[in-house]
C-alpha cells in the first residue's frame, strides 16, 4: 500500500511553505481498525500515553490529567465515545515494529515526492478522541503533520501575523519545558482558515502556526508526525536567544521574519550555545502535578473525580 494518494506538483510547492492539505490511504490499513486501536492502547506502556479531558471550551487551564487505571482497551474506547476524553500514545513508533515499519514508508515517500527534504528526527503519536473534544490554539515547537484516519475534525489555521500571535508569544513556548498554548486574541479569528478533515486526508502548515482542533461529533483517530530539520533547529535556537534577551535585558530584538543571512546565523548559534549551557528564564508552570480524574465509562463524559 502507497501512503500518499494525490501528491502533485502543486502540493509539492506548497509542502513546508503553505497550509498544504493532500490525500492518503492510512485509513485502509488495518493498523488503524478500531480493534486494532483498542489493543493498541491496552498494550502501549502507560508511562507514555496521556489521558486527558477538557471543558466545552477546550482551553489549556481547563485541560486536566486523568488516571485510565486497568480498563481495557474496549472500556477506555467506549469512555473516549461517551466523553471528552484525549489519549495521546507517545512514541509509538519507538515502541511497535509495524508502526515504525510505517512511519519508515511514509517518509520514504514524502524524500522520494519532495527533493531536499532531509528531516534529522522523526516522532509521532496516535491521537483517540471524543466527539466533543477540543485542543486549545497553540503552536508546535516542530514541523508537524496530522494524517486524520477516522471521525470528521475541523482545524482551524491562522497566519504568522501579529494579531494572531507576537514573536514575543511565540517565544514563550520555546522557552517553556512543555506548554505550547498561545495567547487566543479575539482578533485573531479574523485570520483563520478553517478546514473539515475527513477520514484520508493530511494537513501540515509552515512551523510555528498556530492552529486550533475541534471535533465534530465523531469518535477521531488521527496520526500526528513531527520532524526537526536543520532549518527548523537554527529558527528555534534564533528566536531562544530573542527570547531570553528580551527577558533578562530588555532587549527588544527585530523580528524574526526580518533576520535573516548573517543576522540570524548569529542569532542561532548564540541560541544553541545558551541551549547547552542551561541558560534560560523563568516561565510559569501553568498544570498542577498529578492525576485529576478517573476514566469510568459508565459516568457522564467518560470522567469521575
Amino acid at each position: 500500500m502507497d501512503v500518499l494518494a494525490d501528491w502533485t506538483d502543486q502540493t509539492r510547492r506548497d509542502f513546508r511553505e503553505r497550509i498544504t492539505r493532500t490525500t492518503h490511504n492510512l485509513h485502509t490499513s488495518p493498523l488503524f481498525s478500531e480493534e486494532a486501536v483498542e489493543r493498541l492502547i491496552e498494550i502501549h506502556p502507560r508511562e507514555y500515553a496521556d489521558f486527558a479531558t477538557m471543558d466545552e471550551t477546550g482551553s489549556r487551564s481547563s485541560w486536566k490529567t486523568g488516571d485510565p487505571g486497568k480498563l481495557s482497551g474496549k472500556e477506555l474506547i467506549r469512555a473516549v465515545k461517551s466523553g471528552r476524553l484525549w489519549i495521546n500514545l507517545r512514541n509509538l513508533f519507538g515502541i511497535h515494529d509495524e508502526y515504525r515499519a510505517l512511519l519508515d514508508q511514509m517518509f520514504e515517500e514524502l524524500q522520494d515526492e519532495n527533493p531536499g527534504f532531509h528531516p534529522v528526527r522523526i516522532l509521532g503519536g496516535l491521537l483517540v478522541s471524543s466527539p466533543q473534544a477540543k485542543v486549545p490554539f497553540h503552536m508546535d515547537r516542530t514541523d508537524t503533520m496530522l494524517w486524520h484516519i477516522s471521525g470528521k475534525k475541523r482545524v482551524f489555521v491562522y497566519p504568522h501575523h501579529d494579531e494572531v500571535a507576537t514573536d514575543e508569544e511565540r517565544e514563550e513556548v520555546l522557552l517553556h519545558a512543555f506548554n505550547d498554548e498561545l495567547v487566543h486574541h479575539p482578533e485573531a479569528e479574523k485570520h483563520a482558515k478553517c478546514f473539515d478533515l475527513e477520514p484520508g486526508e493530511m494537513i501540515c502548515w509552515p512551523l510555528h502556526t498556530p492552529h486550533r482542533v475541534e471535533n465534530r461529533g465523531t469518535l477521531n483517530i488521527s496520526l500526528a508526525t513531527e520532524y526537526t530539520t536543520p532549518e527548523a533547529r537554527q529558527l528555534n535556537n534564533a528566536m531562544y536567544f530573542n527570547g531570553v534577551m528580551r527577558r533578562r535585558f530588555g532587549w527588544q530584538p527585530p523580528r524574526i521574519a526580518e533576520t535573516h543571512g548573517l543576522n540570524r546565523t548569529v542569532r542561532y548559534v548564540a541560541g544553541a550555545l545558551m541551549r547547552k549551557a542551561g541558560v534560560t528564564v523563568p516561565v510559569e508552570t501553568p498544570h498542577e502535578g498529578g492525576y485529576r480524574f478517573e476514566i469510568d465509562p459508565d459516568a457522564p463524559l467518560g470522567v469521575r473525580a
